[in-house]
């Protein structure tokens, strides 16, 4: 059984109900959204063939989703929007290492992780994913 497929998928019912619920908030980049959307149902449907592919049947989007918050603004659908999209990175990590023996998987995950990454960013949240534990110190530049 594909646990990390699985995971993602779920993720990506997520993303998809996130867009749903911030996209009549957002002032502006409904195309955006759209079009991430979109980005996000076709992921969706990918993942759910692979398990297809492998006999396995996919497990059902959950009844409801439980939202971090109101999502009563622009600023609080950004923040839905870069949430969801950072959320769903270690769910394609994992999938990237479970699928080690199928590359064509392992790259799409791979996509996915930047994509997912580069779309957070674009709503709003900061360029670093995973911030810089505070008790290490940061790395210095080459001399």
């Amino acid at each position: 059984m594909s646990t990390a497929i699985q995971a993602a998928l779920a993720g990506e019912y997520a993303a998809i109900y996130a867009y749903g619920r911030a996209g009549g908030r957002l002032t502006a980049d409904q195309d955006v959204a759209l079009l991430h959307l979109s980005v996000h149902r076709t992921v969706r449907d990918t993942l759910r063939q692979w398990l297809l592919d492998d006999d396995e049947q996919p497990a059902p989007p959950a009844a409801a989703y439980t939202l971090p918050g109101p999502v009563n603004s622009d600023r609080q659908a950004r923040e839905l929007l870069a949430l969801v999209e950072l959320r769903l990175i270690p769910l394609y990590t994992e999938l990237i290492a479970e699928q080690f023996e199928e590359p064509q998987r392992r790259r799409r995950a791979v996509r996915e992780v930047r994509d997912c990454a580069l779309r957070a960013q674009s709503w709003g949240a900061p360029g670093q994913a995973f911030p810089w534990p505070t008790d290490l110190a940061a790395p210095s530049a080459p001399s």
